[in-house]
């Protein structure tokens, strides 16, 4: 019979030895997103197989509000946002990287509004629905100071994009501030798209954001999380149908619908992404920072380099 002590020490060098042969000592990366056409080609990636599903793991939600609470919460790894939103979080959280751009808005965030609405100006006494943690507060600024409005000029009603339907049905607001697909569905029943992300002083743009602790002890699943990545946006490039097919259901449009709406999209490749990164991001950050600040989305100015990865890291 073998000694008590012998015993710990043999069982010690078994569970390391399993441990040295398995590749996946690291945690599952929990990825959060909202229903987008941005965002699709981490799902196209999954349903590719260009990922392993027990190690990456895609999470949708309802709203950027719940995916932004989840992340601070320590539900999530790392979550996919627009820009405006990352800068917010990064007021409080100082950790956070931006490791990836989605897409730039080219007209598919929108502001949808009963028909009798024709102007701008026209918002004055209104009700509308904005989701305050997403890129509707942003939006909303930017429509009140083309118009010449003040806050107190409209009533804001808190909101999430999966209500947007629901509450201009039911009459219990006037306009939303909403993006595709939902607002291209709004479009189809009767309400008008009075102002969109192309008429903007500064750009919408989506990012993928995660913390640094997920960069050191991540790193291996956010490596294949970006190169599955990669590898749908090739596919989707030279099967743009075959794509379109594959994602258009988990959207709940059409494929022609679906086109539609990524002509209203920005999806930067490779080599455009590294170009933005190496000599824009800086830039349309401190231009996004600025004018949050002067409306009151932002409390104070950010260092733009707070949110930029390492250039030596190897992602």
């Amino acid at each position: 019979m073998m000694p008590p002590g012998k015993r710990i020490l043999y069982f010690l060098f078994i569970l390391s030895s399993l441990i040295a042969c398995n590749p996946q000592t690291e945690k599952p990366l929990r990825v959060g997103t909202v229903p987008w056409a941005g965002y699709e080609l981490l799902y196209l990636a999954r349903d590719l197989r260009y990922y392993n599903n027990a190690q990456i793991q895609l999470k949708e939600l309802a709203s950027s509000t719940e995916v932004m609470h989840a992340f601070r919460q320590g539900q999530l790894d790392m979550v996919a946002t627009t820009l405006d939103g990352a800068l917010r979080m990064a007021q409080t959280q100082s950790d956070i990287k931006i490791i990836l751009i989605f897409n730039i808005s080219n007209g598919a965030d929108k502001l949808m509004v009963e028909p009798t609405i024709t102007s701008l100006k026209a918002l004055k006494g209104k009700r509308v629905g904005v989701e305050q943690s997403g890129v509707g507060a942003y939006m909303m600024s930017q429509v009140l100071q083309l118009a010449g409005l003040d806050r107190k000029d409209i009533t804001i009603i808190p909101t999430t994009v999966n209500q947007h339907s629901s509450l201009l049905t039911n009459q219990r607001v006037d306009a939303v501030i909403s993006f595709d697909p939902v607002a291209y569905k709004l479009q189809q029943q009767g309400y008008i798209n009075l102002f969109d992300s192309r008429q903007l002083p500064a750009p919408i743009v989506d990012v993928l954001v995660t913390r640094d602790s997920a960069l050191t002890l991540q790193k291996k699943s956010i490596q294949q999380l970006l190169e599955g990545y990669w590898q749908a946006r090739d596919y989707m490039a030279k099967n743009p149908q075959d794509a379109f097919i594959r994602i258009a259901p988990r959207l709940d449009i059409s494929t022609e619908e679906l086109e539609l709406l990524y002509q209203q999209l920005i999806l930067p490749e490779r080599e455009h992404q590294q170009n933005i990164f190496n000599q824009q991001l800086k830039t349309i950050i401190e231009s996004v920072a600025k004018m949050m600040i002067e409306v009151g989305l932002l409390e104070k100015k950010l260092d733009s380099r707070q949110l930029l990865i390492d250039e030596t890291m190897d992602l």
